[in-house]
């Protein structure tokens, strides 16, 4: 908010207005004050004096008012030169020494007075003073009403963001009652922030977002989540797939200084499951119908927006959904806020909060709400009762597909083009409308672990042992990226992508011009040695996975259930 900032040593030259009518008086003035640069306008009477003070646009510092002029009483400018010359100070000079007389003068505006005959040294300070305090009052009304601008400006941007980052949320919270959460904000906005959608295929999906800082700058930083975390998430689309996507949006929309740490659980009633992604928030508890700790989930990852997508991780971690049950998720304001005593909530003793009789979450409520002085951090807590989604569940059956279809794609990158295009998500974005929901859910993870691999270790013939080495994640992403910067026409990746429906079946191929791993002697089977830990999660995914010699091809097929 800008403010001008004059000097306060204000001085000369000075415009000054003289109402007097004695000529004596007048030269004296004259003289006086053109020895010291100030310039002076002469009124003998106050018909004059009206004439000048109504002028537009007209300015004087300083008004000089002989009370007792020849066609009435200097006193009587007062209120014009208060409508007129509002910032103009006025200095009454008379020989009525009448203490009354001055007091009701100065009751109506006068800054101060000076007795007939004039000390002009005197009269000169008063000057000087009464400008001064003149102009302190001028900017002082000039930076109050800017202030008041700014405050006005900010209450109607903070109201339009409240309107719009509600109107966002309230979009994506399903009524749901087996999800009970609580949000207590540390300020007007809160940078924790609960989301579940439902899936078409009836599933559940439930994010506990806490962005990087507080208020409103938190606040915004979820808002890009949103909209992608609601169309993926009613797609039915696999945990891993949203992961992706929405640490790649941020990599590329947050500042280098911002980052989203999240909880996010894929429910799964149909298949009795639920995959859980933590990136660096609290664990995850479970607790049973007894209310007592049986699992504890903790996070593996780091949190969105900070790793490029090569080389951040998405796969999930994955827990039997189990009746009777409870699962938690919470934000770091929960373990970090202290009580009245100075005592952190240890999760040893939220757990006891959480059993207390009641409706869920009031144990919570009541020992931040009154146990605990304001929270310097956003709180927020989630509970989900695993009865009460077992219970409301629906059995979902897929839409049949009505007509037979077949389709091969091949795409052959070479050179820059295969660290610059997103070849999986092309993929996946193409075959989701084409395949069934129960493909759809393994196709992203697998094409993405396909290329990965065939990149990084084929091609580029980086080790992912690398990584289990001191400082080995940061040394792998920089030998990567130097050897990206190598990369010419001859380094390439072949990918293949069949698809038959009459056999609910869809087969990828993918080739890379490296050197493969079957010549170092290392066996087909030990897959994490040379490929790290993606071609045993693929093995885990697909029907078939066959490695072909010299170990540059793989082959993965993957059938749909009907």
């Amino acid at each position: 908010m800008p403010f001008s900032n004059p000097s306060l040593n204000i001085s000369p030259p000075y415009s000054v207005l003289v109402v007097e009518d004695s000529t004596v008086f007048t030269l004296l003035y004259e003289h006086f004050f053109k020895e010291r640069g100030v310039l002076t306008t002469t009124c003998l009477t106050l018909a004059d004096a009206r004439n000048v003070i109504s002028r537009p646009q007209q300015h004087f510092d300083v008004a000089l008012l002989d009370n007792h002029l020849t066609d009435g009483e200097g006193v009587t400018l007062l209120p014009m030169i208060k409508e007129h010359l509002k910032t103009t100070a006025v200095i009454m000079v008379s020989a009525n020494d009448d203490a009354d007389f001055f007091l009701r003068a100065f009751n109506q505006g006068i800054d101060d007075y000076a007795l007939k005959p004039v000390n002009m040294d005197l009269l000169w300070l008063k000057m000087k003073k009464s400008v001064h305090q003149r102009r302190l009052e001028k900017l002082n009304n000039e930076q109050r009403e800017a202030l008041n601008q700014w405050r006005d400006a900010e209450l109607q941007e903070q109201a339009l963001a409240r309107h719009l980052i509600g109107a966002m949320f309230a979009k994506v919270r399903s009524d749901v009652d087996a999800i009970h959460y609580w949000v207590k904000p540390s300020s007007q906005f809160s940078g924790d922030s609960v989301i579940n959608c439902q899936g078409v295929d009836g599933s559940d999906y439930v994010m506990l977002a806490d962005a990087m800082g507080h208020g409103l700058a938190a606040a915004v930083s979820l808002m890009p989540v949103v909209p992608i975390f609601k169309a993926m998430a009613e797609k039915a689309l696999p945990l891993s797939n949203i992961v992706f996507e929405l640490n790649s949006k941020l990599t590329h929309l947050l500042p280098q200084d911002r980052f989203v740490a999240v909880i996010i659980l894929h429910i799964q009633p149909a298949s009795k499951i639920i995959d859980v992604w933590n990136g660096a928030m609290p664990p995850v508890l479970v607790l049973d119908e007894h209310g007592k700790l049986v699992k504890q989930l903790n996070s593996a990852n780091m949190a969105l927006g900070i790793l490029p997508d090569t080389l951040f991780s998405v796969h999930p971690e994955r827990i039997e959904l189990v009746d009777n049950q409870r699962i938690i998720m919470f934000s770091d304001g929960v373990i970090e806020t202290l009580s009245g005593d100075g005592e952190l909530l240890s999760q040893e003793a939220l757990i006891p909060l959480l059993n207390m009789p009641g409706k869920p979450l009031e144990g919570v409520k009541k020992y931040f709400n009154i146990d605990c002085p304001p929270a310097s951090d956003d709180i927020s807590i989630v509970q989900i009762d695993t009865h009460n989604i077992l219970q409301s569940s629906v059995t979902y059956k897929p839409n049949q597909i009505a007509q037979q279809s077949a389709f091969l794609i091949e795409h052959t990158l070479s050179g820059a083009a295969l660290d610059l295009l997103d070849i999986p998500g092309h993929f996946s974005d193409l075959l989701s409308k084409q395949l069934p929901l129960s493909l759809v859910q393994k196709v992203f993870t697998v094409l993405t672990e396909l290329y990965m691999n065939a990149f990084e270790h084929g091609v580029l013939g980086l080790n992912s042992d690398i990584k289990s080495q001191e400082n080995g994640f940061l040394t792998f992403y920089e030998q990567k990226e130097q050897k990206v910067k190598e990369l010419t026409i001859e380094h390439r990746i072949v990918l293949q992508v069949q698809w038959q429906s009459d056999l609910n079946r869809l087969e990828i191929y993918i080739k890379d011009s490296g050197h493969g791993f079957f010549h170092d002697n290392i066996e087909s089977t030990n897959f994490s040695k040379s490929y790290g830990r993606g071609l045993t999660l693929i093995e885990h995914l697909a029907d078939s996975l066959e490695i072909i010699a010299p170990g540059n091809a793989v082959r993965v097929v993957l059938v749909g259930s009907d």
